[in-house]
């Protein structure tokens, strides 16, 4: 059998919510930095005070910048989280064989799912209002049941759809 890899980027869409914590980071440094303005004994470290509340704002405003990166290979899905172009970390690493099902996120599909108590629930996708969006339930080690969601483009859909079993997918 020929050897099957396939790797795909989707970047996290901001929301209101993201927005406002990067505008409250910089006001927080700014903050922090005309305090030190203002107390007139500690005015000569003003300088560095600044550079480094702005440095630190900027930078953790940066990490919220998210990407997520699947990689497939023969089987095996690992899901990466990507913070700030920088920092990544592995979220998930599970062969599709074991999903107990895959299918599109819509009313009918997902309905049932929806109010689960999973174990863990990670979603990798675009945004949750992405009309792209798949889910997978699965077992992780310790044996509870966990939801993945997450948003493959037609080249990955493909090629896991030689790994599942037909009978797990629905569309």
């Amino acid at each position: 059998m020929n050897d099957v890899f396939v790797e795909q980027i989707v970047e996290r869409k901001q929301d209101l919510s993201t927005s406002v914590k990067k505008i409250l980071l910089i006001l927080a440094a700014v903050l922090v930095s005309t305090v030190f303005l203002v107390i007139g004994v500690i005015r000569f470290i003003f300088p560095a005070v600044f550079a480094l509340s702005m440095f630190f704002a900027v930078r953790t405003s940066r990490n919220l910048n998210l990407e997520y990166e699947y990689s497939f290979t023969n089987g095996e899905l690992d899901v990466d989280k990507i913070m700030g172009r920088r920092t990544r970390s592995r979220e998930l690493s599970i062969h599709v064989r074991s999903f107990t099902i895959f299918a599109t996120v819509t009313e009918t599909n997902y309905k049932e799912y929806e109010s689960r108590n999973f174990a863990k629930v990670l979603d990798a996708s675009s945004s949750p209002k992405s009309e792209k969006r798949w889910f997978a339930v699965y077992r992780d080690d310790a044996g509870n049941d966990s939801l993945l969601i997450f948003e493959p483009n037609e080249r990955l859909l493909e090629a896991m759809k030689r790994f599942i079993p037909s009978s797990k997918i629905k569309n």
